[in-house]
């Protein structure tokens, strides 16, 4: 009899790559353990690199500074009805622990390559913190 060793759960190893969003991003909505409201912003990609092609999912809050190099990277206007299903960028992938469960880690986008074309569109994004799709 064979014993089959049970799935590895893969994430994209830490290092540089090229990100697709491969569906429209998501605005979830989430209640803070002091009860006030807050938002995220959940982006679905897969990221190309020497390493191979890995599904990335991560989640943004539009305060963090990610947040705005992703809206620059990605040419994002505000108050705007966009599509964003197919957009690339440039960005790294580290490893980082998780808060919620100890000794786990995820896998974050960090490091968002903004192309010189859209620097300006990271200062206009920096001053809100709407989240435009």
């Amino acid at each position: 009899m064979t014993f089959w060793p049970k799935p590895e759960k893969s994430f994209a190893p830490e290092g540089h790559y090229s990100f697709r969003l491969n569906k429209e991003p998501e605005l979830k909505k989430f209640t803070k353990k002091d009860g006030q409201e807050s938002r995220r912003l959940v982006i679905y990609a897969i990221a190309l690199g020497e390493q191979g092609e890995f599904s990335v999912i991560d989640s943004f809050v539009p305060w963090e500074k990610r947040y705005s190099d992703l809206c620059a990277a990605l040419g994002v206007e505000h108050g705007r009805d966009i599509q964003m299903a197919g957009a690339i960028f440039q960005a790294d992938i580290k490893h980082e622990p998780r808060k919620d469960k100890p000794g786990e880690f995820a896998a974050r986008i960090t490091n968002i390559v903004i192309p010189e074309d859209k620097k300006e569109l990271q200062d206009e994004t920096e001053e809100g913190d709407d989240i435009p799709f």
